[in-house]
């Protein structure tokens, strides 16, 4: 039903005019889907047109995509025509916006009245104030917003005929997914480039801000800046409520601002970076810039504009002139991206010394060889041990311990990029491991494991040594037990490569970091809270150069 659906939907929205009173044999999809002639009669009979063009959305989202909407939504400043989904992701919902198809042109005939997205601009601007996303639709055309891009560019990111959309969402059964992985594939050649500009201009407006002690100046405005990419990044993946850094600094300015600068400052800082080394426990946020920061005044005036702008918090009616931290999605920021414009800011700052930055088309079919070759015969060992017809859980135990002594080091370790894919192509050797034992989860594992046959207990007892259940520890753990680094760089440059790391694991992963699967003493990243690059490295047994 759902794809014929579709083409009717495709073929009644093409139409430019519909004659009065509607006929089936010129319009006959009102005699396959009743909502269609339900559309045109009240039409017909003078009925407002965005109120029946609602319940035709209704319908229509229901019957292909099995969406839940809610019409008529107060949103703070105004009525939205629908909210959809949203609640579990903490993004508020996707706002979509209805204008008509058809109007009534006279007594005998209906005609298709264009969507003309530039005059609705102010009204999805406001929505986009506090959504991430906005959908503006006569059913025919889609136009989607972004929240991150909207108030840089003023316009929408994608436009695409509404059924194409309807299809995906019921494809996927989530519109907010859906429009994510559109506003992804968006190409933006140039954002290397353009992440790397801005990444100067954020660094160059800290510049007047003075600091307790002046040479910690770089590294303490490195660190601010990586705070906020990261935790812009989990927003961006859904990990944290969306606009959580823009309403907390909100909350704050609105809450002190009368009490000066200070306030604001001292509120904002300290209560972003306790929540995210409680839930996250990294090093990023041990160190805390309000303790760093000269008190005085007017510097303290400084500081709260010049986070305003890195930020890129401007009010709703406003576009701002070049993007912030908030203008970005990191989704796309991958780990090249990110750690090429760090290398590139690196070089221009320290002047005497280039940079020798090895592109992705080289260091990831370097990744993959190498680790194929060193990783893969122990895995190609275990995968046979533990297969259902052999069982041999004394072998693969001897070469699982083989496996955890093998360490590779990048001697060079730059911004991180070569590691990231040294731990995919690593990631992926354990995943054959999981797929070797998927014999396992067809099994029905009820009573006692001692009354259990002898190779589904001991395959159990693998699975639970080795925790290859918990993919999370065991991805963190691909970083601790397998990867080293060395770089000759400030210190803040090695941080940037955790946080390169950091960041990679949260997009190779993302649905096992949300904040709210660590209550109590739960942290999402303390596995990697000793793990540093260093300046030197004593190899080990089994270490790899690289």
């Amino acid at each position: 039903m759902p794809a014929d659906l579709l083409s009717l939907l495709r073929t009644f929205t093409a139409r430019e005019k519909i004659a009065l009173p509607p006929a089936t044999v010129a319009v006959p999809e009102i005699d396959a889907y009743a909502p269609f002639g339900k559309y045109l009669l009240e039409l017909a009979r003078d009925s407002k047109p965005e109120r029946v063009a609602e319940d035709l959305f209704v319908a229509l989202a229901r019957d292909v995509a099995r969406l839940k909407s809610i019409p008529q939504v107060f949103v703070g400043d105004g009525f939205v025509d629908f909210l959809v989904g949203g609640e579990e992701q903490g993004a508020g919902g996707v706002v979509v916006e209805l204008k008509p198809l058809f109007t009534k042109y006279h007594d005998h005939e209906l005609r298709r009245a264009p969507l003309k997205p530039a005059n609705h601009r102010a009204q999805v601007k406001k929505y986009l104030r506090k959504h991430e996303y906005v959908v503006l639709t006569d059913l025919r055309t889609a136009c989607l917003y972004s929240a991150r891009d909207f108030f840089v560019t003023d316009s929408f990111f994608a436009e695409l005929p509404f059924a194409d959309l309807l299809q995906r969402t019921g494809d996927q059964l989530d519109l907010l997914d859906v429009l994510r992985q559109a506003e992804d594939a968006q190409e933006k050649p140039d954002l290397d480039r353009q992440f790397f500009e801005d990444l100067k201009e954020w660094f160059a407006a800290f510049q007047n801000v003075r600091w307790k002690k002046n040479e910690d100046a770089a590294e303490l405005t490195i660190l601010l800046l990586n705070k906020l990419i990261f935790a812009k990044t989990l927003e961006d993946h859904g990990l944290v409520p969306y606009r959580f850094l823009q309403d907390e600094y909100d909350q704050q300015e609105d809450r002190w601002e009368t009490k000066g600068p200070h306030r604001v400052v001292q509120a904002f800082l300290q209560t972003l970076e306790p929540f995210f080394d409680e839930y996250y426990d990294t090093e990023l946020f041990e160190r805390k810039i309000w303790d760093e920061i000269d008190r005085d005044h007017a510097n303290l005036s400084r500081f709260c504009n010049a986070l305003r702008l890195v930020l890129g918090i401007t009010k709703w009616d406003r576009v701002l002139a070049q993007r912030g931290i908030v203008n970005y999605n990191y989704r796309t920021i991958n780990e090249d991206i990110f750690g090429k414009s760090y290398e590139m800011f690196l070089a221009a700052n320290r002047k005497d010394q280039g940079i020798y930055y090895t592109p992705a088309t080289i260091t990831i079919p370097m990744a993959d060889s190498l680790i194929a070759s060193v990783f893969g015969p122990l895995v190609d060992e275990i995968c046979a041990a533990v297969e259902k017809d052999t069982c041999d859980f004394a072998t693969a135990r001897t070469f699982m311990a083989k496996l955890a002594r093998l360490h590779i080091t990048d001697t060079a370790s730059g911004s991180g990029g070569f590691l990231i894919k040294v731990l995919r192509a690593i990631w992926a050797q354990y995943l054959r491991i999981d797929h070797a034992l998927a014999w396992l989860g067809k099994m029905k594992l009820q009573g006692d494991l001692l009354e259990l046959p002898k190779n589904i207990r001991e395959a159990s007892q693998f699975r639970e040594n080795f925790r290859l259940f918990d993919d999370r520890w065991l991805l963190l753990n691909c970083i601790v037990r397998h990867l080293a680094g060395r770089s000759d760089d400030p210190r803040w440059m090695r941080l940037v490569i955790k946080t390169n790391l950091m960041r990679e694991v949260i997009r190779m992963m993302p649905e096992t970091f949300h904040f709210r699967r660590f209550p109590g003493s739960l942290r999402a990243l303390s596995e990697l809270k000793d793990w540093s690059i260093k300046r030197k490295i004593r190899l080990r047994v089994g270490s790899f150069v690289c």
